[in-house]
């Protein structure tokens, strides 16, 4: 056995590494219980930026063992079984059990809607659980005696409202520096100062004092590997909650900007960005555009973006953000979409729509408005009467029963019609956010329009405008 140990080690290679990461799991109080969960790893989880990785199937009585490989840092996930969304971290050969369930509001969306999830065993998750718990609590408490103070409540018997928030934020302090010293892993630090980080910037905390806590939690770009530091779970999100929104602030000449942009001159636009960029180094500057371009995107953010030379790691997580973000949207080439046919044979719209343009209705069983919505979308298909359009219904029902259900309410066989499940892969390529929803794909098989109004709201009108002239 020694001697194995000493070629691995020769080689580069380490036994622990090696070995695949299995997490056990179980999925509790659905309704329906999901036969499969989709998953993404989240690679800039600042910029929600995540990979599409193998789904994990789930056994009857909701129970799943989620083989994620080798993994060698702690990674951040994405589970989803529309509506329901669940970010959780994963060590390597992670031994606690995970527990997921719906979150305890109704969800309204196709997509996103926050689930929650918790770990049976020991894991970080849980450590950083009971601390926002706590903040919760300590928030409820303060709401509560501010209220009774503004309604005019005697409060003799109860401390000033200052001192409630000083021994509140002293029981914080102290329960985060315990976790903080006994912090297992660099991720865990990471997590436990944007905790702590988010909690000050909420609770009205200045600039000074951010940035006092910016640099006692060195995690500063200077000397870092930017791309890890990019990728990392914390790094980035806590260099936001410091400094991020800089150009809501009077600081910021924006005809300056536009001069630089015109010059191409990167010194110009750190200096026009306000006197904190003016001596920063180009990575800073870069990380500031970054983030205006996560929150508050333009046109002008794309020009600087394409204007200047920011290094590389920055350029990569900007382009990447890019993409995510354009799919779905006008625009965007929406490549195959396989479905399952009223026969039980796989095809794909491709195969069935051999018409240059498609129109599509998105809908689930069991919606009235989905009901109506059909109906009237025949009507605009047979006023029309384009031999140009392919018009398509496409069912996003969760089972198979459901998807039954909806094939019986065809009014004829001809009607083009498949099933896609509940996959939030193909409403994201689509950009479904509701249903019933409308989308129009042109000749070139890309979205051709934002927002296509329902049947009800004009679409026979829309399509008049918008297809070519007979």
């Amino acid at each position: 056995m020694l001697r194995i140990v000493l070629a691995l080690a020769l080689f580069g290679v380490s036994p622990m590494l090696s070995q695949e990461t299995v997490v056990s799991g179980r999925v509790i109080q659905m309704e329906i219980t999901p036969s499969i969960i989709h998953v993404k790893k989240v690679v800039y989880p600042a910029l929600q930026v995540a990979d599409w990785t193998p789904e994990i199937l789930v056994a009857e009585d909701g129970s799943f063992d989620w083989n994620i490989g080798i993994l060698e840092t702690p990674t951040i996930f994405e589970l989803l079984a529309p509506p329901w969304s669940w970010m959780v971290l994963v060590r390597p050969q992670e031994q606690a059990t995970l527990e997921i369930r719906p979150g305890s509001l109704t969800a309204t969306r196709l997509l996103g809607s926050p689930g929650l999830a918790r770990w049976d065993g020991a894991h970080p998750s849980s450590r950083m659980d009971s601390l926002m718990a706590f903040q919760n609590r300590a928030n409820s408490l303060l709401s509560e005696s501010l209220v009774l103070r503004m309604s005019g409540v005697a409060m003799a018997s109860r401390d000033s409202l200052q001192d409630l928030t000083d021994r509140l934020e002293w029981q914080f302090d102290s329960l985060w520096k315990d976790m903080e010293t006994h912090a297992s892993e660099p991720v865990e630090r990471q997590l436990l100062w944007q905790i702590r980080m988010a909690g000050a910037l909420n609770s009205g905390k200045g600039q000074r004092a951010m940035d006092s806590l910016w640099h006692q939690s060195e995690m500063a770009l200077e000397g870092a590997n930017w791309t890890e530091w990019l990728m990392s779970p914390g790094n980035f999100s806590c260099w936001r909650l410091a400094h991020g929104g800089w150009w809501k602030g009077t600081d910021a000449d924006w005809e300056k900007i536009n001069e630089a942009i015109f010059l191409a001159d990167g010194d110009s636009l750190a200096a026009a960005m306000g006197p904190r960029w003016r001596d920063e180094p180009w990575s800073e500057v870069a990380a500031a555009w970054l983030d205006k371009a996560i929150s508050s995107p333009s046109e002008l953010t794309e020009l600087v973006w394409s204007t200047f030379r920011f290094p590389k790691p920055f350029l990569v997580a900007y382009e990447r953000l890019t993409v995510q973000r354009a799919e779905g949207q006008s625009g965007s080439t929406v490549g195959s979409v396989p479905w399952t046919l009223p026969n039980g044979e796989l095809g794909s719209i491709e195969d069935q729509c051999r018409q240059p343009w498609k129109v599509i209705l998105a809908l689930k069983s069991g919606s009235g408005a989905a009901r109506r919505e059909r109906e009237m979308f025949n009507q605009v298909a047979e006023n029309l009467d384009r031999r140009d359009v392919c018009w398509v219904v496409l069912s996003l029902d969760e089972n198979e029963e459901l998807w039954r259900e909806t094939l019986s309410a065809r009014r004829t066989l001809d009607e083009t019609i498949g099933w896609v499940g509940n996959s939030p892969q193909i409403m994201e390529r689509l950009g479904l956010s509701v249903i019933p929803q409308v989308l129009v794909l042109d000749q070139d098989g890309r979205v051709a329009v934002d927002n296509t109004p329902l049947p009800s709201q004009g679409l026979g009108a829309h399509l008049l405008e918008l297809l070519p002239k007979k």
